[in-house]
């Protein structure tokens, strides 16, 4: 089976600018999507992650670095092709390489799964097609009120979500607890509660704000400090509160290095940066033998979403994959089976591969925009 075309496409969709984090403002959401043709019909779709501000640095990359060198190329060989052309493009960024390296995983497994008309979560080994996940929410919003906050989460828990993550660290600890207090009673007791500290809290504020985020009902806490302070981290880890971490790694060493501080008790990782189905498995495979569950991030489009979902369905550690409720993008391309939950569950189906259409060119629905950046087939490469 040959590659014999490739498609950089580029996900645009604007935001109204209402919504916000500690760091970033929501005014536009942009992806990097990947679709490879091959010689047998077979599509195979990926999506990489991206620094908003820095995506064309990632779809440059796909289209003149990576895919010029995929054009013809047999499939069992395009991960040796893909592995070379990164550390033989020396002026790339480690993680623009890293996130181009993952799209080009997620779109070859996809089509290797599609050409064995197999679900990818049992090309990947899995047993179930059944997954755990967490309505990932409650970002900050001008206007909003606590009833508006509360109102959102009551909404996930009426579709059978289990699970929830909301955002902190933009107020002052007392006004975020309110936040979280508004959450919890909206969720019930039995519900599991998250927050994502995005980073904002300092080793000095750890304890108090962990303290009061625990009284409050919260069973973990994500990216608390900055995601070097690994002795931070082990701190809050091992006396305060469950630590997630980290989504914007793609380093395997790093990871590595968490798991072996016990600065984590969730690991936190990208399939869109850390090298796909092929970089996240050997990740999740060191945090399985040192007890350490691990979780999917995903706050993109579809693609990634079912690229996710598929991974944690095919692997026993993953506790939880996140479904995100305010990045879910593209959305209409999901299969119904994965808009589906279930007390806490998705049950993914056998739809071939990812199961997710291919994206056309133009508005879809819910106001995003997909555009050609670039397409490539073989007289491309017999040209070159």
């Amino acid at each position: 089976m040959k590659i014999v075309a490739a498609r950089v496409l580029e996900f645009r969709r604007q935001l109204d600018g209402r919504s916000w984090n500690p760091t970033f403002r929501w005014y536009e959401r942009r992806a990097p999507l990947v679709v490879l043709d091959t010689d047998v019909d077979v599509q195979g779709i990926g999506e990489a992650w991206s620094r908003q501000p820095q995506i064309a640095l990632v779809l440059d990359a796909l289209a003149r670095q990576f895919l010029p060198a995929l054009i013809g190329v047999d499939i069992a060989h395009a991960t040796e092709i893909v592995a070379r052309v990164a550390t033989r493009t020396p002026s790339l960024e480690p993680w623009v390489a890293a996130a181009a390296t993952s799209a080009i995983d997620i779109a070859l497994w996809d089509a290797k799964a599609r050409a064995a008309g197999m679900p990818l979560w049992r090309v990947l080994g899995g047993h179930r097609g059944r997954v755990a996940v967490y309505a990932s929410g409650g970002l900050y919003r001008d206007g909003a009120t606590l009833r508006d906050l509360a109102r959102e989460f009551e909404g996930y828990a009426e579709v059978g979500i289990r699970h929830v993550k909301m955002k902190i660290g933009a107020l002052s600890r007392e006004g975020d607890v309110e936040r979280v207090r508004a959450v919890r009673h909206a969720i019930g007791a039995d519900a599991v509660l998250w927050v994502d500290a995005v980073n904002q809290l300092s080793r000095t504020s750890a304890r108090a704000w962990c303290e009061a985020l625990l009284g409050a009902g919260v069973a973990a806490i994500q990216a608390p400090l900055s995601f070097d302070d690994i002795t931070g981290m082990v701190q809050i880890n091992e006396s305060l509160l469950p630590v997630v971490a980290t989504e914007a790694e793609h380093r395997e060493e790093a990871f590595r290095m968490l798991i072996d501080a016990h600065a984590v008790t969730v690991l936190q990782y990208c399939l869109g940066l850390c090298g796909g189905f092929s970089g996240a498995g050997p990740i999740d495979n060191h945090a399985a033998a040192h007890g350490v569950k691990s979780t999917p991030q995903c706050f993109s489009t579809a693609v990634m979403q079912a690229a996710s979902l598929h991974f944690g369905a095919a692997r026993d550690n993953v506790a939880t994959v996140e479904y995100h409720r305010f990045h879910d993008h593209l959305a209409s391309l999901l299969p119904d089976e994965m808009k589906r939950i279930d007390s806490g569950f998705v049950d993914l189906g056998d739809a071939p591969g990812l199961g997710v259409a291919s994206p056309s060119l133009g508005e879809q629905a819910g106001g995003g925009y997909v555009r050609l950046y670039r397409q490539l087939t073989l007289d491309d490469s017999i040209s070159a």
